[in-house]
């Protein structure tokens, strides 16, 4: 019997596959698009046949690829079945929380100990890829559950969607740029400083200001568009931290920074963002009890009521 494909080409091709192409398959498998194509082209050796069709600037299954991939993808959720059913008989449970990467570093992780100390037999994974929409793709990530950040629970359809928590906006700086340039007595002494803007985010610096004039306080001088601009919060915060100006701290995310010192908040007034987290997993997983201990522990992290 001819031997089997490697594991590690079977993995480059269902993410291909799945995804479509080649460079999102390598950055979910955190490897080159190099070393996928490479996996790829190994696989149709082995195989002796055309995964995919290579005419068009994407790739694109071939009718045995498509054939193939359902075989793998079946195949990889029977192995994943086997070992849940392993993991609970032998008293020991599984769970697989995919976030995203800021809420992950600056809320879970800090807070986690407590919780594989109260859950010691939960085995716990906390993952990064931000790919899925559907209880499948979930699956395909490797998850049984998901933090998200979303307006209504409509947006992952297929999904149970909990509502945890808004974002809650306001500036944030190091406490030396304040002993560098002096107090922030009002928000038109922005004008005087960097702003450190996160690109990829709706809400932000507009929306602050907007509330400051609201209330009459006076922003002469600020440009809301004009700063030090970052593709990610964590990035934003970090720059914040090294003293390079001042960023739009977000609640929950910064609590962690403004206890310990790191970072301090100049002004009182804070806005609430229409955007929330949201605890996201397929039907299935209602029930089980690894999801409520979860969920139980997030939610009084969170200082929300049990549901």
């Amino acid at each position: 019997m001819k031997r089997l494909p490697p594991l590690t080409a079977l993995r480059a091709f269902e993410a291909v596959g799945r995804l479509g192409h080649v460079k999102e398959a390598a950055d979910e498998l955190n490897v080159t698009p190099a070393a996928v194509s490479h996996q790829i082209r190994a696989l149709e050796e082995h195989l002796e046949v055309e995964l995919f069709s290579r005419s068009t600037r994407n790739l694109q299954l071939t009718r045995c690829g498509s054939d193939f991939l359902s075989a793998v993808s079946g195949a990889f959720e029977m192995l994943k079945e086997g070992a849940d059913r392993l993991s609970r008989e032998t008293g020991r449970q599984r769970l697989v929380v995919n976030s995203l990467p800021t809420f992950a570093s600056n809320f879970l992780v800090p807070r986690l100990l407590q919780f594989h100390n109260a859950h010691p037999d939960l085995e716990m994974e906390i993952n990064t890829s931000v790919r899925f929409g559907d209880p499948g793709e979930l699956k395909n990530v490797g998850a049984d559950i998901a933090i998200r950040a979303g307006l209504h629970e409509g947006a992952w359809p297929g999904m149970v969607a909990e509502r945890l928590v808004p974002e809650v906006m306001f500036p944030v700086c190091a406490p030396g740029l304040l002993q560098a340039s002096g107090p922030l007595a009002s928000p038109a002494d922005l004008a005087s400083q960097t702003l450190l803007i996160v690109s990829r985010t709706p809400e932000g610096w507009p929306d602050w200001l907007d509330a400051a004039r609201s209330q009459g306080l006076d922003t002469t001088g600020v440009d809301s568009n004009h700063g030090l601009r970052f593709d990610t919060i964590q990035l934003a915060m970090t720059a914040a931290i090294e003293g390079l100006g001042v960023v739009i701290g977000r609640r929950p995310l910064v609590d962690a920074y403004l206890d310990s010192g790191l970072l301090v908040a100049p002004f009182d007034l804070e806005i609430t963002s229409k955007i929330a987290y949201w605890l996201v997993y397929p039907p299935r997983m209602a029930q089980t009890e690894r999801l409520r201990a979860f969920r139980d522990w997030l939610r009084t992290e969170l200082s929300l009521p049990q549901t």
